[in-house]
């Protein structure tokens, strides 16, 4: 009898910390949406399918390394925070890549990659896909394939977290365009 009641007990813990750490995750992703700073990202085309998530648009970004500020040497795969700026078009732009959390600004997690003799630091977004609704997403990601040079993504900042807002090709959301796109004109 106490065995099955210890089990139980065992059972429900182990399933309200599984979900809270889901809905933690989610909220986290929320919270950053809504009340993030919006950055732009250049972007260019990459094509995918997750067959837990389904269709998305797979993004690869212009930026692909800068400037590391820390005193060791930066390995392969390791966490980095990249501190953020604007560029003169008001696209994002990593100024810098730091080991520790930056005190103040905005910044987000990221991956580090190989290190050049110029003290520069390749990186791997931790937002890399854009989902969409699985009849739009097939269309989307042709209609991204064929504008790639004039795209971007909008990209919520807080925290350290970073979630895709929108995809845009010219000024028009991603979305919009899938839609219209095979429609025949008038």
């Amino acid at each position: 009898m106490k065995s099955s009641r210890i089990v139980l007990i065992l059972f429900w813990v182990v399933a309200l910390v599984q979900l809270t750490v889901a809905t933690s995750q989610l909220w986290r992703s929320e919270w950053t949406l809504r009340k993030g700073k919006a950055y732009k990202f250049k972007t260019a085309p990459v094509d995918p399918y997750d067959a837990f998530r389904g269709r998305y648009v797979a993004l690869a970004f212009e930026q692909r390394e800068a400037p590391w500020e820390g005193e060791a040497r930066a390995r392969r795969g390791d966490s980095a925070y990249a501190v953020l700026s604007e560029d003169a078009d008001g696209f994002a732009r990593v100024a810098r890549l730091t080991p520790e959390r930056p005190e103040s600004g905005d910044y987000f997690r990221v991956k580090t990659g190989y290190s050049s003799k110029s003290n520069h630091v390749s990186f791997s977004f931790s937002f890399d896909r854009f989902y969409m609704e699985e009849r739009k997403a097939t269309e989307a990601e042709r209609v991204y394939r064929e504008n790639s040079r004039n795209t971007y993504a909008v990209v919520r900042v807080r925290d350290g977290v970073g979630v895709i807002e929108d995809l845009f090709v010219g000024d028009k959301p991603i979305r919009e365009l899938a839609t219209t796109a095979r429609r025949p004109l008038p």
